[in-house]
């Protein structure tokens, strides 16, 4: 008997009917790459998202030694007062004054995180967090302002990271944990709506990425391209891979494959100005010929321009002209 084939690769065994596409059969792992929340009533759904669940709640033995000094977080709740009440710089002369006597004490350390969280100084707001929950793991303060600092940095990974950090450890019925939740369970509905990946692939894809830039930048055009490729294979719908990837075949001279790349960048995402501009450049190349661009500066296009209203376009065209 000729065996059922997935109808989405066709390649594994169909062993799962689904409703998604049209009550299908497909296999597990298109069933586990495909799910998102449109899935929410499917048995396969519910047991994927029962299992994530229990990663997350699963504690962990954290071995540490703080300091307990009640008259010393005493003094830290009077400057955290402080903080609230807008007096920062009051705030932080107490602080700093602690942290003379004890250097170490988590809740120093992270009172001193909250004033530069307040003043929006968000990477020394990490630093502060991260040695205070590096002496008393169970700080979930700590850890949710540590995600706060992140996500205004559009960090989105480790923001994630940090808010996993105080769902793991904190009470389901406690504020932050709840805001952690939803945060989290916001961004991984929004990925699969836009990715139609899961969270976990989405990181992954956005790691390769990272990795073939480094490749980049180093002018190891063909290790970029492979892991270039990696990311996109993980993660489709991700334009600066493909746009990245245009410019090593370009380095190359490989003037075909290099507008390729930049047409499925452009596919993706018709406004990604990276790679509209860097095609106009490499079409007037001859095939052969290659790019020769010395340096690579890494810019977060998705961050740096549309978020903030600004155009990569007109930027260029800025430099070239003045």
């Amino acid at each position: 008997m000729k065996k059922n084939r997935c109808a989405l690769c066709s390649s594994n065994k169909a062993r799962r009917k689904c409703a998604k596409h049209g009550d299908t059969l497909i296999c597990p792992q298109c069933c586990s790459e495909s799910r998102d929340t449109v899935c929410s009533g499917c048995h396969y759904y519910k047991k994927a998202r029962q299992y994530q669940s229990s990663k997350i709640s699963k504690p962990k033995n954290r071995h540490f030694i703080a300091e307990i000094n009640e008259e010393v977080e005493k003094s830290v709740d009077d400057a955290l007062a402080l903080v609230e009440r807008g007096n920062i710089l009051e705030a932080e002369h107490k602080l700093e004054s602690l942290r003379t006597s004890y250097p170490t004490n988590h809740m120093v350390n992270y009172g001193i995180g909250v004033v530069h969280a307040f003043r929006g100084d968000n990477d020394k707001a990490i630093d502060y967090f991260t040695r205070a929950t590096s002496v008393f793991p169970y700080l979930i303060e700590a850890h949710f302002n540590k995600a706060v600092a992140y996500k205004n940095k559009l960090d989105i990974k480790n923001a994630i990271k940090s808010f996993a950090e105080v769902i793991e450890l904190g009470d389901p019925q406690n504020d932050m944990v709840r805001q952690a939740s939803e945060f989290v369970a916001g961004f991984e509905e929004q990925v699969f709506k836009t990715h139609n990946v899961t969270l976990d692939r989405f990181f992954e894809s956005q790691s390769e990425f990272e990795t073939g830039f480094s490749f980049m930048e180093d002018g190891k055009w063909e290790k970029a391209i492979d892991r270039f490729k990696r990311a996109v294979r993980l993660n489709r719908a991700h334009p600066q891979s493909y746009g990245n990837m245009g410019l090593c075949y370009a380095q190359l001279g490989r003037k075909k494959d290099a507008l390729d790349a930049f047409d499925k960048a452009i596919g993706l995402d018709p406004n990604y100005e990276p790679a509209i501009v860097n095609r106009a450049f490499v079409e007037r190349l001859e095939e052969g010929e290659p790019l020769n661009q010395e340096r690579f500066e890494s810019v977060n296009y998705y961050k740096d321009y549309p978020f903030k209203k600004k155009s990569f376009i007109q930027e260029t065209l800025n430099r070239i002209f003045k």
